[in-house]
């Protein structure tokens, strides 16, 4: 259990314990309040008592908490044990406090000392029962309750981690096809003694692998940040494809610091370069767009390529990476509210996602 939930609890407990017997206390001084006979005697004898009663108390709570994870059987017998010993004991205790500050044989006119004993004991019993069973009840119920609280938490805590495994995965599987593509891009410039425009992809290309690398597979950053990401792999590829590949990138200035899952549109694009610019002889066109509508945040990559049919999802880039990727870490981060849909241009192909739109300080509140 967690360190905060356990304190919560045991405040609850402390809390139900001290207000029990101060309603008992009460309870057991009000008819010598009514009738004025009220003696220090008796003060002391009913605060004694009820001060072992809330130590009682909170040694059952503690014996309670210490068989959390026992089975439930051996914690009700745990738990009626205990209370059952601790009522016993405190009966005793109270009935010989009495006898010894209020001599109630003398009291109550009778010479059997220990006929009036019996009766402190029957007395004591039935009185202190009912706090005790409250107290049980409710200490029972309090761990209970915190028990269920920190089940939730782990599964919460299981759910969370088995979506960051998920959505590394996904991450995982875009930076291999990405860097194949680069390392071709540096090859055909070797091999056609462009040396100088090689190592300024190399250059660009580490750069561009420390900033992703570093960032946690589920991170979501400002939109102007990722549209930087994409215009460093594009400026990879127009070092290919020279003047085959035009680019344009239309986003309004009050959508930059929007967030998005970083490396979401990166299947895309690459997509429209492999499918659209590679596969077309004539110059092709790649839009990267941003626009809001309504809450929602609508982001689009398009080309201008030769036309085709729709692929099938996870089809563009092969071994279930490409729209199948991207739909799964829309799915995972956003369910229902995050979509990708695909339509065929002719000429060209698009891909639009639809996520909520959110800017940096509402992220950090919804966290």
């Amino acid at each position: 259990m967690t360190d905060r939930g356990g304190a919560r609890t045991a405040r609850q407990a402390a809390l139900l314990c001290i207000g029990l017997w101060l309603v008992a206390e009460v309870f057991y001084l009000a008819p010598f309040l009514s009738i004025g006979r009220l003696e220090p005697r008796l003060v002391a004898y009913f605060s004694v008592c009820g001060l072992v009663g809330m130590a009682f108390c909170w040694g059952i709570f503690l014996a309670l908490r210490a068989g959390q994870r026992a089975t439930r059987r051996r914690r009700l017998a745990m738990g009626a044990g205990v209370t059952l010993a601790a009522l016993g004991v405190h009966t005793v205790f109270d009935s010989w406090l009495y006898h010894a500050l209020m001599h109630p044989a003398a009291v109550l006119g009778r010479r059997d000392p220990a006929g009036v004993f019996e009766m402190l004991l029957l007395t004591n019993l039935t009185a202190l029962a009912s706090v005790y069973a409250i107290f049980a009840t409710g200490a029972a119920l309090a761990l209970s309750d915190e028990a269920l609280r920190e089940r939730e938490r782990s599964l919460a805590d299981a759910r969370a981690a088995a979506q960051e495994a998920q959505l590394a995965a996904l991450r995982f599987q875009i930076n291999p096809h990405f860097l194949f593509n680069a390392l071709n891009a540096v090859t055909s410039l070797v091999g056609a003694g462009r040396n100088a425009e090689a190592q300024g992809v190399v250059g660009r290309l580490s750069s561009f692998f420390r900033a992703s690398l570093g960032t946690p597979p589920g991170a979501v950053l400002p939109l102007e940040e990722e549209l930087d990401v994409i215009g460093s792999y594009l400026q990879i590829e127009a070092t290919r494809f020279g003047p085959r590949l035009a680019v344009e990138i239309d986003a309004p200035p009050e959508l930059m610091g929007a967030m998005i899952p970083h490396f979401l549109l990166q299947p895309l694009v690459e997509n429209a370069v492999k499918h659209g610019v590679a596969a077309s002889r004539r110059p092709v066109t790649v839009r990267v767009a941003a626009r809001q509508e309504g809450a929602e945040l609508v982001l689009g990559v398009q080309d201008d390529g030769a036309a085709a049919a729709p692929p099938a999802p996870g089809a563009l880039m092969g071994a279930g990476v490409g729209l199948a990727n991207v739909r799964a870490r829309l799915a995972a981060l956003y369910g229902a509210a995050g979509s990708l849909a695909v339509r065929d241009l002719s000429p060209g192909f698009e891909a639009e996602i639809r996520l909520p739109l959110a800017f940096a300080e509402t992220a950090r509140r919804a966290a």
